[in-house]
């Protein structure tokens, strides 16, 4: 077989082979668990192979081998608070949209669907900022890409590892001078239906449909693990991630597609010129530098990258560090995750009562430890924790 249904389970979902296809034959379909796969229309194939030569698991694509490794934070306390870590995006995206370039990257819709769209001015840029912890439908953006790039415009373009190599492989791996990619490190992805149905769970809750959700808000409790989500009432719930029944699947990593417990993208090895994380340890690593609002692992992998970085260094407060150290309590940036025994079966029931689903399939256990430990404040703990080195 000369097309992408070769690839099975493997597929990552990025929409390559379908934007790619000259014959329009490959269209996706949702699965049982709400994973879109592609389904080709064999009369109209023609097995020409462009959608295996665009596929970045079936075809090797540039990835960067010598990378400069930094902790970094915004200095600008407002927009980092709206951000998921230490708010480096916002200045690299910025400074694009000022220059008259545009940015593409993962938002939520009216409907809180998580998609790919381009940021052409400063209030769209704030769509994009802050985690979507469910798959981000690409179908059509990297034509757009494309498109944008061949009118000389500068384009940055963000995503996950696989959505950054899908993307060069949709582009024959050709280096366009105006593209600046910034790969996400990503422990794997759940689907929007999984996402849709969670919402409802949680709308029956809260009072009402959920119209806004954050996973990463930093409202109450600073750079952490807590999610916001405001109903259609306006009643607003908070909470920490790990006594959530979808969070905590996601962060136990129960809910994943296949594909991202064999992911190719999971490594030191990275698709994008910069590579963008949570600092999760920098409080054991530097106390000093630590801060509420939040620390960013930024790893520069080409000179493209490091040519973004200068330009937006000085609205920053950085220290060097090592892919050995900001891998310690970042796995994704040595391994895939691991994949659960009940992932065979996490799924099954989710097209049925919601309360009784949930309660089953997602609900955490009572984690005595670690609600003991939510309790101390991080800078407490990497204090402790540096005391006790001595």
């Amino acid at each position: 077989m000369k097309n992408i249904l070769s690839v099975g389970k493997d597929c990552c979902g990025c929409y390559s082979c379908k934007q790619i296809c000259p014959k329009n034959c490959i269209n996706f379909r949702e699965d049982a668990e709400g994973f879109m796969y592609p389904y080709v229309d064999e009369s109209l194939c023609i097995e020409c192979g462009k959608c295996l030569r665009g596929c970045p698991v079936a075809s090797p694509v540039a990835i960067s081998e010598n990378s400069t490794v930094l902790g970094a934070k915004l200095k600008d306390g407002d927009v980092c608070a709206n951000s998921t870590s230490g708010g480096i995006f916002y200045p690299l995206a910025s400074d694009v949209i000022n220059a008259g370039g545009v940015v593409f990257g993962c938002a939520y819709d009216e409907n809180l669907s998580a998609k790919h769209i381009m940021a052409e001015t400063l209030e769209d840029l704030r769509l994009l900022q802050g985690s979507k912890y469910v798959q981000s439908n690409t179908d059509g953006v990297y034509t757009m890409v494309k498109a944008q790039l061949e009118t000389g415009r500068q384009v940055l373009f963000s995503g996950t590892g696989c959505q950054v190599a899908g993307l060069k492989a949709f582009l024959g791996n050709k280096e366009y001078p105006n593209l600046l990619n910034v790969d996400i490190v990503c422990h794997g992805v759940p689907s929007q239906k999984l996402f849709y149905r969670y919402l409802e769970y949680l709308g029956k809750k809260s009072g009402g449909k959920i119209t806004s959700y954050s996973f990463r808000s930093k409202e109450k409790q600073g750079w952490g693990l807590y999610y916001k989500a405001v109903s259609q009432s306006g009643k607003t719930k908070t909470g920490y991630g790990y006594f959530d029944p979808y969070y905590y699947s996601f962060l136990t990593c129960k809910t994943y597609r296949e594909s991202c417990y064999n992911c190719k993208f999971a490594n030191e090895r990275r698709t994008g010129d910069i590579t963008l994380a949570d600092y999760w340890g920098i409080e054991k690593i530097d106390p000093s530098f630590y801060d509420k609002k939040g620390v960013s692992v930024v790893i520069i992998n080409t000179d493209k990258g490091n040519c973004a970085w200068e330009k937006i260094k000085d609205k920053t407060e950085f220290v060097p560090s090592s892919m050995e150290l900001a891998a310690q309590m970042n796995g994704n940036l040595s391994h895939p995750s691991q994949r659960p025994a009940c992932r065979d079966t996490i799924y099954q029931g989710l097209d049925g009562d919601i309360e009784a689903y949930v309660n089953q399939k997602l609900k955490p256990g009572l984690m005595l430890k670690r609600r003991i430990k939510m309790l101390i404040p991080i800078s407490v703990k990497g204090k402790i924790k540096h005391m006790l080195k001595k």
